[in-house]
C-alpha cells in the first residue's frame, strides 16, 4: 500500500476577506475535494487540522477505546470541533467564524501550512512560533526517535 503523507512547512498564505483559504497545490489531490477540519490544541497552542475523509473517520474509530464515559468525552471534544469542508474550482475552502475563531484566526491573515504525516495543520504565525518553542532543539531526529523507541520498549515491558 503507498502512503502519501503531507510534509514540509509552507507560508506566505492568507485567508481572504471572506474567510476562504487556498490548499497548496501539490496537497490538494491528496486531501480530496471533500475533506474535515478541527480546531486542536496543541502543547497549549491553536491550530485547525484538515483530515482527509478516510484519515478522519480512522481517527474518530481509534477513539471509541476505553470505558463508555472516555469513548463519549473523548468523541464528543473532537466532533464538536470539526466542521465539513469542501474545495471549490479554485482549491480553496471556507472557514467559518466558530472554527477561525477557536484557531485565533481572522479574515485576512497570514497562515502557516505545515504537513503533519497523514494531516495537514493551519497556523497562526504567533501559535505556530509559540508551539515551535516547546520542542528542544538541541535534540536531533535520530535523538528523538531513539527516545521514542526506548518509551515504546518500555510500555511493552
Amino acid at each position: 500500500m503507498i502512503v502519501h503523507l503531507f510534509v514540509g512547512t509552507l507560508d506566505n498564505y492568507k485567508l481572504d476577506s471572506k474567510g476562504r483559504l487556498s490548499v497548496p497545490t501539490k496537497w490538494r489531490e491528496r486531501l480530496g475535494k471533500d475533506f474535515y477540519m478541527v480546531a486542536v490544541t496543541v502543547k497549549g497552542c491553536k491550530c485547525i487540522t484538515l483530515y482527509p475523509t478516510e484519515e478522519f473517520e480512522k481517527t474518530y474509530e481509534n477513539m471509541q477505546r476505553g470505558t463508555e464515559n472516555q469513548k463519549y468525552e473523548t468523541s464528543k471534544d473532537f466532533l464538536r470541533n470539526a466542521e465539513e469542508g469542501s474545495l471549490d474550482a479554485q482549491g480553496r475552502f471556507t472557514l467559518n467564524q466558530r472554527i477561525k475563531e477557536l484557531a485565533l484566526l481572522s479574515n485576512d491573515s497570514e497562515v502557516i501550512f505545515e504537513g503533519n504525516g497523514k494531516t495537514i495543520e493551519i497556523w497562526n504565525a504567533e501559535e505556530f512560533d509559540k508551539m515551535q518553542q516547546t520542542f528542544d532543539s538541541s535534540l536531533g531526529i535520530y535523538d528523538l526517535m531513539d527516545k521514542v523507541n526506548s518509551t515504546d520498549k518500555t510500555e511493552n515491558s
